[in-house]
Parts: C-alpha cells; structure tokens; sequence
C-alpha cells in the first residue's frame, strides 16, 4: 500500500526533526485520512480462521525503525479485533500487533507499507 508524503513532513525527517514513530503517524492518519481504513482489512486477514467475524479497529504506531541510508525501515501497528459469535451470543476483544516492512521513496514522496499476506495451507499440500 502506498501512501502520499508531504514534501515539508519529509524534509523534517530527513533533517531529523521528527521520530520515525510520529513521521509515520503523521502520514497515515493526517494526509492520508482513509489509510487506516485501507490497512485496516489487511489486518483482519491475519485473524479470518480464528472463528467469529473478525472487524479491527484502533491501528496505531507501536514502534517504528528506519535507516537513513536505505529509506527502509520496519513499522509495529498495534490494534483491537473484535469477534462476534451471534449464534453463541458471545463478543470479544483482543489487542495484536503486526510488523511490516515500509519504504520511503523521496523522489516520488511516498511510503510503501508491505503487509505480509497470510499463508494459507491447502490440504492438496499436505499429500
């Protein structure tokens, strides 16, 4: 997923005004309104086969690293799934964390966030 910078935002990183954590932040909830929202069904994937109806919400940055030279780094999202069972009338809440790789390409002014997909087994492997 790629995400719009604004050119002042990445001149404050690479002048070091700014955290990785809150460069990262900044992008994804003020210029981007809706990135959260795209992230957001990525996430819900990690937890498909854990029963219920999995919905997520309350992504933020946990932790983030990044290295100058390379303009890659590695972002922590930390968030809420909710389950619901309806026929067991049963509701919960889980907190997770995922981390995924990101790249920032300062010629374009983009960051690119790579969620990993989950793997999926299929049973014609397993013979």
């Amino acid at each position: 997923m790629t995400f719009d910078i604004k050119e002042e935002r990445l001149t404050g990183l690479q002048d070091k005004q700014n955290t990785i954590k809150d460069f990262i932040e900044s992008v994804l909830s003020e210029d981007n309104e809706n990135a959260f929202t795209a992230i957001a069904p990525w996430l819900v994937e990690f937890h498909r086969q854990d029963g219920g109806s999995p919905v997520t919400s309350e992504i933020k940055i946990a932790n983030a690293e990044f290295d100058h030279a390379t303009h890659a780094g590695k972002v922590k999202l930390a968030y809420k799934v909710s389950f619901t069972y309806g026929c067991a009338d049963i509701f919960r809440t889980d907190d997770y964390a995922e981390t995924c790789k990101f790249n920032i390409d300062p010629e374009k002014n983009t960051l690119t966030l790579f969620i990993t997909d989950q793997l999926h087994r299929d049973t014609i492997d397993e013979f």
